[in-house]
């Protein structure tokens, strides 16, 4: 372990970058050196000076950024990614580099003030006292962590980011191929609504790169969305034929699976809805 490492981020320009490095590094005391397209230090020099090198660039430029940087790390140093997909990359600094390794996700956006309570995903990748180093850093900001191989993170965001952004684009184009006013909707509509909506919103509203990056690049997301279409198409066709003991049992089927927490979503998304409900009235 060095002390007082100094912190590396390429790509450190971006959104990503700039909240790690006020939210949490300099925050704690640590000197934060910058590269990227638009700065005079190089990508090169940046990962020789550092301590701890991060990676936060598109996921299509994430394997050759790695391939091209990871040799210069630091032996005794720490490189590690901030990518949405995690085997590819973390096998890319494990074989180029010989440094700690370990690949990261930190699961929130831009526009945040702090990062208590939001999410960081961490896979081990080698060096256990630099990864002892990293997550009790982040605990000490309040940022949830949680631990788990690369193979079961990149599973479950095709779950969590490639099925849920993929029904999200999805619904603001049948809004476009329907000619449907948005606006219009939400004088007929209910809070409920109105935040589905405005989740939709939310991803249309960011670099459609982004979203590209990841469902083109983790290869767990093709099978999921498939028994997403082959159920999709089994619900339609349950409806088009006008089978309604077959509804209810599609529905009662979803409803059994998802147990106890159906009770605990009903909890919170009352709550959300009382909340907008009394901002919607101001």
């Amino acid at each position: 372990m060095i002390k007082n490492p100094v912190i590396g981020i390429i790509g450190g320009t971006g959104a990503m970058g700039q909240m790690f490095k006020d939210f949490l590094f300099e925050k704690h005391g640590y000197r934060v050196i910058v590269a990227s397209r638009r700065t005079d230090l190089s990508i090169e020099e940046c990962a020789k000076r550092s301590d701890v090198l991060i990676i936060t660039v598109p996921i299509q430029n994430t394997i050759e950024m790695i391939q091209n940087i990871a040799p210069f790390v630091k032996k005794d140093g720490l490189i590690l990614d901030f990518t949405s997909i995690k085997i590819k990359p973390l096998e890319a600094m494990l074989n180029y580099s010989k440094s700690n390794v370990l690949g990261t996700h930190p699961m929130f956006g831009k526009g945040l003030k702090s990062l208590r309570n939001q999410t960081v995903i961490i896979c081990p990748g080698r060096g256990k006292k630099w990864q002892e180093w990293y997550i009790d850093l982040l605990k000490k900001e309040g940022v949830k962590v949680k631990v788990c191989s690369s193979k079961e993170h990149d599973k479950m965001m095709a779950i969590i980011q490639g099925m849920i952004h993929f029904t999200m684009v999805n619904i603001g184009h049948v809004f476009k191929e329907l000619n449907i006013d948005i606006y219009k909707t939400l004088e007929f509509s209910s809070p409920i609504y109105k935040l589905r909506l405005d989740m939709v919103g939310r991803v249309l509203n960011q670099d459609p790169t982004l979203y590209a990056g990841i469902e083109f690049n983790n290869p767990e997301i093709i099978g999921v969305l498939k028994q997403y279409l082959r159920s999709s198409e089994q619900l339609f066709n349950i409806i088009s034929h006008g089978d309604y003991s077959a509804f209810l049992e599609y529905f009662n089927e979803a409803s059994d699976y998802l147990g106890k927490f159906k009770e605990e979503a009903s909890i919170v998304s009352n709550k959300v809805i009382n909340f907008i409900s009394e901002k919607l009235e101001k």
